[in-house]
């Protein structure tokens, strides 16, 4: 509690700290988080759509390059193996 006084006038302010407290979650498994994934999927779909219509290429492409990434986790959440685990990725094209 905090007093300030304004000539004759005390004001008193009280404060609380957020007593709130988030428990700690449990990881999702990984139907779960595939599924979450998949709507994410499905949002940034829709992020696509509307930034065609607005004819913007560079947030295009900087959205299908998320949408491929979300692709690759979704894969590697829902089957357990790493998306590029049997494809060597040491050299370049």
């Amino acid at each position: 509690m905090a007093a300030q006084s304004r000539g004759e006038e005390l004001i008193e302010i009280i404060f609380e700290p957020n007593v709130r407290r988030r428990r700690g979650r449990q990881p999702l498994s990984g139907k779960k988080k595939a599924a979450v994934l998949f709507r994410v999927w499905h949002g940034v779909r829709e992020l696509i759509e509307q930034a065609e219509h607005l004819g913007d290429s560079e947030l295009v492409h900087f959205l299908a390059v998320t949408q491929l990434l979300i692709e690759e986790r979704a894969v590697t959440a829902a089957s357990g193996v790493p998306a590029f685990e049997h494809v060597d990725t040491s050299l370049p094209n």
